[in-house]
């Protein structure tokens, strides 16, 4: 989405918007229900695959779109509510793949030429993703213990890493070099506070040291103080006693502030 904002694509962004705003409420809601219920949820490891040009991305959002109706058909559920959960997310798939086969076709074929990505701007936004995902899991937890202010510094902490990545991917696209495919590492939703700051105060550590090596790494001037910049916000989290003040300044936003808000406004 962030690519298509960028080439001013607007007519393909919305039509994913409106998909990828159906499927973030859903996700909420079932990650909601699970841990409401004590469960502690998993991520398992995943292709990070952004496309490098209109059809390429077209053909990865496909390739995500045949992935989750497949496991979404496998899904053995009981009870009314997981049904509906399930059935919410299976509404739109049909519609959304036939739109997007149309839109394949009438696109150029891939440029398959050699890919001139850095590998390493491939493994830093994958371990954003990760650092994304994570939090994110953690902010449900703490605020079903009842850690309201620990949620909300979670919940930052994956709004973050999402600009972190947003800036990465804007830039990439003004210059055409987005990154390349790469593997998300798995992610745990830890059992405490103290295992969850942990878990993800050694995540931010890994993206510090990988930022800081991608902006070594990168021909452009503009990447490497983005990458820079992000280390650097970091190495300030790094810092950040469990439950103190957030303290990032380049990936700090009013949207991420407050975990009680979100959760209200999709879960409502």
């Amino acid at each position: 989405m962030l690519a298509l904002r960028q080439w001013q694509r607007g007519e393909l962004l919305d039509r994913i918007t409106a998909i990828d705003t159906v499927d973030f409420k859903n996700a909420m809601q079932i990650i909601d229900s699970l841990v409401s219920r004590g469960n502690l949820v998993s991520l398992s490891s995943h292709s990070f695959r952004p496309g490098c040009d209109l059809t390429s991305i077209l053909f990865s959002e496909m390739q995500m779109e045949q992935h989750l109706s497949g496991v979404i058909e496998t899904l053995d559920i009981t009870g009314e509510a997981a049904r509906a959960y399930v059935d919410e997310a299976a509404a739109p798939r049909g519609t959304y793949r036939d739109w997007l086969n149309a839109e394949i076709a009438k696109l150029e074929p891939m440029d398959r030429g050699e890919d001139r990505t850095p590998p390493l701007l491939a493994s830093f936004i994958a371990e954003l993703i990760a650092l994304v995902e994570q939090s994110m899991l953690h902010a449900f937890k703490l605020w079903h213990s009842g850690q309201k202010a620990d949620a909300d510094n979670a919940w930052r902490l994956s709004g973050a890493a999402m600009l972190y990545g947003t800036a990465i991917i804007k830039r990439a696209a003004l210059s055409g070099d987005l990154p390349a495919p790469a593997v998300c590492p798995a992610v745990q939703m830890q059992a405490d506070r103290t295992t969850a700051f942990a878990a993800d105060m050694t995540l931010v550590q890994r993206c510090a040291n990988i930022g800081r090596k991608a902006a070594d790494a990168s021909g452009d001037t503009a990447m490497r103080r983005v990458c820079s910049k992000i280390a650097e916000d970091c190495d300030m989290i790094l810092d950040m006693e469990p439950s103190g003040e957030f303290p990032a300044t380049f990936g700090r936003s009013p949207v991420f502030e407050s975990f009680s808000a979100i959760r209200e406004k999709h879960l409502r």
